[in-house]
């Protein structure tokens, strides 16, 4: 098989790529799961809908029901609420998704705009050759392609022997669980700052509940609540408790972790380019992660069409425009961090108002 760009990795980021090229040049959507599941970000902020208007995509999503997320809480920096209603946003109230059905429709959008979709495909290595590149598969089936982009996630290294570099600006990650809300829920987003980490809960779509604690993967504090269970030890914490409301906590389901570090890779190099977490990892706190993966997505594929119709100078505006995405995030981080005084002194808060977490 030869297409003229293959994109690896069929989340938001990879569907918007591909949507984006679909209707102009061949291109494959490669992704090692056949149907998207439930996985941890389930909001979207109202700016998101440019994007999905622009790749063909906002049809589909408006019939999906997802619910909107009005409200967003915090004890931050204070012991006392902080109320954000999103309705005093420009571009409006943004989403609680149900993340599985969002990114299944993403793959639909991308296949009806021509992206053919191949799944499911666990990619075991890249190689260049004199007009483009091979994939192979670990199943040991090959494609050729034109160009490539690595949409496959912060943990991919696809693209490490072809000159991508990546510098970590923190050790966040996260330990999660969902639980069974009694009745309707509230729709408000609710953040906490602790002494060694963060807490955040939102009720999902569908009658669930998440409950997470965010921390250094060094730092006790997270595995002492993932041993614990987040929602166990969350029922003990002022002011959380409250806003998780009626929960069944014996429908818990088995905690969970993840990375959630903030992150940032070379974004374009000699015939590939990197879209979404590949790219740039944002902190969850930003709320941002899906929008950002959308938006370099979208970004990645008009890039790349540039680049086959000749314009040899896409691969750096594209860089470039990744370069800013990065540094408006770095200046928001260091804001909403350096907002928190309460416990300078522990390891955790030390890190973020120092600059100390920065790994290079």
């Amino acid at each position: 098989m030869r297409f003229d760009v293959a994109v690896i990795g069929g989340g938001a980021a990879g569907c918007a790529a591909a949507a984006t090229i679909a209707p102009s040049a061949s291109v494959v959507l490669i992704d090692r799961i056949a149907a998207p599941g439930w996985r941890i970000g389930e909001t979207l902020p109202g700016a998101a809908r440019r994007v999905l208007v622009a790749i063909g995509g906002w049809e589909r999503f408006t019939t999906a029901g997802h619910a909107e997320a009005p409200v967003k809480v915090s004890r931050w920096g204070s012991d006392e609420p902080v109320t954000i209603d999103a309705f005093r946003d420009p571009d409006g109230v943004g989403w609680r998704l149900g993340r599985a059905r969002f990114e299944a429709d993403l793959r639909a959008d991308a296949a009806a705009r021509g992206a053919v979709l191949l799944t499911p495909v666990a990619v075991d290595r890249l190689q260049r050759t004199d007009v483009g590149w091979t994939v192979t598969f670990g199943n040991g089936e090959t494609l050729e392609a034109r160009q490539i982009i690595d949409a496959s996630g912060r943990r991919s290294r696809l693209l490490h022997p072809f000159g991508q570099r990546r510098v970590r600006m923190d050790r966040l990650a996260c330990v999660y669980q969902r639980v069974r809300q009694c009745g309707d829920g509230n729709p408000s987003t609710y953040t906490q700052a602790m002494p060694d980490g963060w807490w955040y809960t939102a009720a999902l779509h569908d009658g669930w509940r998440i409950v997470a604690f965010h921390g250094d993967s060094d730092e006790a504090a997270l595995r002492t609540i993932l041993r614990a269970g987040p929602v166990a030890v969350a029922q003990r914490v002022p002011g959380l408790v409250e806003a998780m409301g009626d929960i069944e906590p014996a429908s818990a389901l088995p905690p969970q972790s993840c990375a959630a570090h903030s992150s940032a890779a070379s974004a374009a190099g000699d015939g590939w380019l990197a879209a979404g977490d590949c790219a740039i990892s944002l902190d969850p706190l930003s709320s941002q992660g899906l929008l950002n993966a959308l938006v370099t997505g979208m970004e990645a594929g008009e890039c790349t069409l540039a680049l086959l119709a000749g314009n040899t100078m896409a691969i750096q505006l594209h860089a470039e425009r990744i370069g800013r995405i990065w540094r408006a995030y770095l200046a928001h981080y260091m804001t909403y961090y350096g907002m928190e005084r309460r416990w300078p002194d522990t390891p955790f808060w030390h890190r973020r108002i120092s600059g100390a977490s920065f790994r290079p």
